[in-house]
């Protein structure tokens, strides 16, 4: 009898000194402020591309007031996945570090109503497969897609047809 209860109260001391430790750890973790190590280094980088302003002041022309035009954009930002959990989980997942190149959202209502994407000669690897990723979530959402070569030239009458807008409307 006195074994047994001398075993109950080793297994109690090993897990009261467990969870003490790991309680510690959690308050350790919280109360430490983020700071930036010495040797690492942070600069600015630029958002966009030569090929990628020249489109996007294109774009700021071709729509004036009836889009606002944001660059670079992460998919999961503009879309709401209704699923179980495990089903939205997956989704998020695929999409977690997936951007657009451009969001044309409307002004009243603050959804996008289309997306402009670059497409690029040599593609980076892995790029098809995001590339049909994305396509996949607008389908599915029900956002207009509108690809442009990179290295093309396009006219306001050109991409204004593109997107099909009206010489009213723009």
């Amino acid at each position: 009898m006195k074994i047994i209860l001398l075993g109950v109260v080793i297994v109690l001391l090993v897990l009261g000194i467990r969870v003490l430790r790991r309680n510690r750890r959690r308050r350790k973790k919280q109360i430490l402020p983020f700071k930036i190590p010495h040797d690492a280094g942070i600069n600015t980088i630029p958002l966009l591309g030569k090929e990628e302003i020249a489109l996007y002041n294109l774009l700021q022309l071709v729509v004036q007031e009836r889009y606002l035009v944001f660059a670079q954009v992460p998919l999961w930002s503009f879309v709401a996945v209704d699923a179980g959990e495990r089903a939205r989980s997956q989704i998020l997942r695929h999409i977690a570090l997936k951007r657009v190149d451009f969001v044309l959202i409307h002004p009243g209502t603050c959804l996008v109503e289309c997306v402009v994407q670059i497409e690029h000669e040599s593609p980076r690897p892995g790029e098809p497969e995001a590339q049909r990723i994305i396509e996949s979530v607008l389908n599915a959402a029900g956002i207009k897609l509108m690809k442009l070569q990179a290295k093309k030239s396009y006219s306001l009458p050109d991409l204004t047809a593109r997107l099909e807008l009206s010489v009213e409307e723009s």
